[in-house]
């Protein structure tokens, strides 16, 4: 029987830490791949979002494990960025792989919270999970203006400059 790997909650913070670290890297290397300012300005607000999660796990890590030595796992459940841009990939490619990460993240929050005991683990583990999810959602809709929007100037298209005149 495959049966799922248990993590103790050192682990999963720690997991938690270097995913964090990952997507922000991820989102700085997007943010330099376009002129684009309103996608820009996304990709600031996504590498701040992981920013502060970083921070929020340390912060209990440290609350919980106040003698141990946080250290950073080199391998993740989630993508890791030297693999991915080993490829060369398009930014198209970077949202894919962007997106799947945070289902990724999603999920394995998902999953520790409802494993844990402890409800203060437990509510935080929700809360990074529902944030994944919002992140996903977030590079969802700018991806499919990427796939939509290939020969359209997209801070013109994004700001209304070339939508139609509806009415009479």
């Amino acid at each position: 029987m495959n049966r799922e790997r248990d993590y103790t909650t050192l682990e999963i913070l720690s997991i938690g830490i270097k995913s964090e670290i990952e997507a922000a890297k991820l989102y700085a290397h997007m943010k330099k791949m376009t002129d684009n300012s309103v996608l820009r300005n996304k990709f600031d607000f996504l590498i701040s979002q992981e920013n502060m999660h970083e921070e929020i796990l340390k912060e209990a890590y440290e609350k919980m494990f106040k003698d141990v030595e946080l250290r950073i796992p080199s391998t993740s459940p989630v993508p890791l960025l030297d693999d991915i841009l080993s490829g060369n990939p398009s930014l198209k490619e970077l949202f894919e792989v962007a997106m799947k990460a945070e289902k990724m993240a999603e999920k394995f929050y998902g999953e520790m919270a409802k494993k844990t005991t402890n409800s203060g683990s437990m509510s935080l583990l929700h809360y990074m999970a529902k944030m994944e999810h919002s992140h996903y959602a977030l590079l969802e809709v700018e991806y499919e203006q990427l796939e939509k929007g290939a020969d359209i100037d997209s801070d013109d298209f994004l700001r209304g400059n070339r939508l139609m005149n509806l009415g009479p």
